[in-house]
């Protein structure tokens, strides 16, 4: 059996890797809608925006753990704690990081400020952004689950 295969069927992994895909082509099919233009698929390797690709990961992570190791294994502890710090960080520090880019990019539009940078507002999430995220990587990982790996 070859790596390729290997990764293929393991399902926490192929989870993961959807629940993000999933997330990612989400937000380039609504830049395509926002912009009115193919261009906007670009946000497809984007951070921030709707659904949070963070969020999917880790709730498909410990979907998985859940359904293949049980509540209360190690795995799901781990996977548990690793979303915890995951969410709150897109929610928290890199929300605050966009909100502060927004507020820098306005004082350089207007010319207050001599600094010539260029900066990137979409950073963090809203609450939404992750509860969305969340929803799609633990539909992702029991559908994977009950359709697939079963």
């Amino acid at each position: 059996m070859n790596i390729f295969e290997k990764l293929i069927s393991n399902y926490t992994f192929v989870s993961i890797a959807l629940a993000w895909f999933s997330a990612q082509l989400a937000k380039g099919i609504q830049g395509i809608f926002k912009e009115k233009s193919i261009k906007g698929f670009r946000r497809i390797i984007a951070n921030g925006g709707m659904p949070s690709s963070h969020a999917a990961n880790v709730s498909a992570l410990c979907t998985a753990s859940i359904v293949l190791y049980g509540v209360s294994s190690y795995q799901f502890a781990v996977s548990f704690l690793f979303a915890l710090i995951v969410m709150n960080d897109a929610l928290g520090v890199r929300y605050e990081t966009g909100k502060h880019s927004k507020v820098l990019k306005k004082l350089l539009k207007e010319g207050l400020s001599e600094l010539d940078v260029e900066l990137k507002v979409a950073i963090g999430h809203t609450p939404l952004q992750v509860v969305i995220g969340s929803a799609l990587g633990i539909t992702i990982a029991l559908v994977l689950h009950f359709f697939v790996y079963n």
